[in-house]
């Protein structure tokens, strides 16, 4: 036995020893698992926006409406949307996810479980609370809310049934928790502007800001926003008129650039291509890439390359050096139409349909392009309006969608608030009623942060673009200001001119009687014209009144030739007007439509 033991004891260590190197090895294996995106998400609550009641809330309403919008869009419907927040009950709550409600056994063992002292403590507190407030209130002082305690809150538990309609064409009910739990908005083999998907969060006040802000760039649909409350006092419903018919062009799939693409994203782009060869993949797959474009682009790369070579055979060495001439060759830039903003004109429109602005003034700027993405700044100004506060107020979209969130850091801020010289505009920053608009559109908004909240101050190209488009609106603005303030002084002078005729005609009256009275008939003294008024006040044709009169013509008159005499060497403008269509009297109405930027012409056939 002790010979055994002691021949034993040399294997040992060395069983435990391999014992010891499987182990972290299954440890990796059980760390390193797939997850599906619902996962990842149940895990990553914050990304989604979904960490908190307020921000699920928020973004349950956010995804519906823009999901909603694009089902309709899709099929060239005019969108009309009715989204219903509905307070419900905690039974109500169980019954619809299938719960019975139990009866309490152990009342203790609930959060909201109050003792007789807690109980007796708490209602002290209200009554000397509630004379606080009465006190206050004789004094003529706004009272303040009463705190809420911990037992209230927990007591005081609200759930919430959202539900949107659309008049789109829906989609399958598998493919729904694909579309809302997906992380990439690419498709497969290109781009596509897409709404996103965005995790932010907000009160039930921020949900009435973003429909608004929604009805604003999209007059051509309709919202119905309604909030059912558990007490019929707070019930909400908010409608937002359509204003227009026309609708921005659908956004069209494109393939990527080649400046725009990573390591990753070519050697996916090679596994899904029907391509054969290397050089109908450049030429097929990627955009600015012609066919002898592609030969140069193949000799460049090196003698290991061939136009013919079978591109599923690439090495990684081979991929690898394809994506290093992708980052240093020069290509052409990307267009931007498959881009689809919402329109100068659309935009123009949505700002006076909800603001209701005394001056507004909208520009839609070229193609730019970031990092190989094309991208369109659009951009508004308004001046006055209805629930406007003073001084610059920012709405900002990327992509047709609302951004209420990190303001202060975006680009369009910073470049509102520290870029423009309001006052060489005639516009007076801290005490106007400044509205800024800006919507840009890309297929690849440069987001900061998880939670795509605004777009960051350190890209020059889309800061430049930002910068030029509000300047723009406020050199148009400027005009029309000079103009309203031309016509105000002409006002003003023509008031003042009015209100002296009485006492001017009443003492050139007194002058030219006394005139009369002095002169001598015998001897003329003055000229034809002159002896001609005098004889006129003599034979009482011309009296006071006659000389108000003929002052207060004169006036007229010289106001309207110096307006003419303005508006020719200015020029005349006009506001946008309704539209106006001129319908065929019978068959079935065809029609093309005419973009500008302060109209749309319908032309019926």
């Amino acid at each position: 036995m002790d010979s055994e033991d002691s021949g034993g004891s040399p294997v040992e260590p060395k069983q435990k020893k391999k014992a010891k190197s499987k182990t972290p090895a299954k440890g990796k294996e059980s760390v390193l698992t797939q997850k599906s995106p619902a996962e990842f998400f149940a895990e990553n609550k914050n990304i989604a926006g979904f960490d908190n009641p307020g921000k699920s809330l928020y973004t349950t309403v956010r995804e519906l409406v823009e999901n909603a919008l694009d089902s309709t869009e899709s099929v060239g419907e005019l969108p009309v949307i009715e989204v219903t927040i509905e307070e419900i009950t905690k039974s109500t709550f169980n019954t619809m996810i299938g719960l019975i409600d139990r009866e309490r056994v152990d009342a203790a063992l609930y959060g909201d479980f109050e003792s007789e002292k807690a109980r007796e403590k708490r209602l002290a507190k209200e009554a000397r609370e509630q004379e606080k407030l009465a006190k206050i209130a004789a004094l003529g002082k706004k009272p303040k809310e009463m705190s809420t305690t911990k037992g209230q809150k927990a007591r005081g538990e609200t759930f919430f049934r959202v539900t949107c309609k659309d008049n789109g064409r829906g989609m399958p009910h598998d493919d729904i928790p694909n579309m809302l739990g997906r992380v990439l908005s690419g498709t497969k083999y290109g781009l596509k502007q897409t709404r996103g998907k965005f995790g932010l969060g907000a009160k039930m006040s921020k949900i009435i800001q973003y429909m608004r802000q929604m009805a604003v760039i999209t007059p051509y649909a309709q919202f119905l926003f309604r909030y059912i409350s558990a007490t019929a006092d707070k019930n909400v419903t908010i409608r937002f008129a359509r204003r227009t018919d026309v609708m921005p062009v659908v956004p069209i799939e494109t393939n990527y650039h080649p400046s725009a693409v990573d390591l990753l994203l070519i050697k996916r782009l090679i596994a899904e291509t029907s391509k054969q060869n290397l050089i109908q993949f450049l030429q097929h797959e990627f955009v600015n890439i012609s066919k002898s474009y592609a030969d140069r682009l193949i000799g460049e790369m090196g003698p290991d390359f061939t136009p013919k070579m079978a591109v599923k055979s690439l090495s990684s060495q081979q991929i690898v050096r394809i994506h290093q001439l992708f980052r240093q060759a020069k290509f052409d830039d990307p267009s931007g139409d498959c881009l689809s903003p919402a329109g100068e004109y659309n935009l123009r429109l949505g700002i006076i349909k909800e603001l209701h602005p005394d001056m507004v003034a909208t520009y839609e700027g070229s193609p730019h392009v970031f990092e190989g993405h094309p991208f369109i700044v659009e951009a508004g100004v308004s001046l006055g309006g209805k629930d406007v506060k003073q001084g610059i107020n920012i709405f900002r979209f990327a992509n047709r969608i609302p951004l209420l969130f990190e303001q202060g850091a975006d680009v369009v801020t910073r470049t509102a608030m520290k870029r423009i010289n309001w006052n060489s505009y005639k516009i007076n920053q801290t005490q106007d009623k400044i509205g800024v608009f800006v919507s840009i559109v890309s297929t690849k908004i440069p987001f900061k942060g998880t939670g795509k909240e605004y777009i960051g101050d350190d890209i020059t190209e889309i800061a430049t673009a930002v910068k030029a488009a509000i300047q723009q609106c406020c050199v148009q603005l400027k005009s029309k200001i000079v103009r309203k303030q031309q016509a105000r002084e002409r006002q003003e002078r023509k008031r003042n001119l009015t209100k002296y005729i009485p006492d001017a005609s009443r003492a050139i009256y007194e002058v030219l009687k006394d005139i009369v009275q002095l002169r001598s008939p015998k001897k003329p003294r003055y000229g034809d014209v002159y002896e001609e008024i005098l004889n006129g006040v003599s034979s009482r044709e011309i009296t006071e009144t006659t000389l108000r009169e003929k002052l207060a013509q004169h006036v007229e008159q010289v106001d309207i030739e110096m307006a003419l005499e303005y508006a020719t060497q200015s020029g005349i403008t006009q506001e946008a007007r309704e539209t106006t269509y001129i319908r065929s009297l019978e068959g079935t109405p065809n029609f093309y439509d005419f973009h500008s930027p302060v109209c749309v012409i319908r032309l019926f056939h």
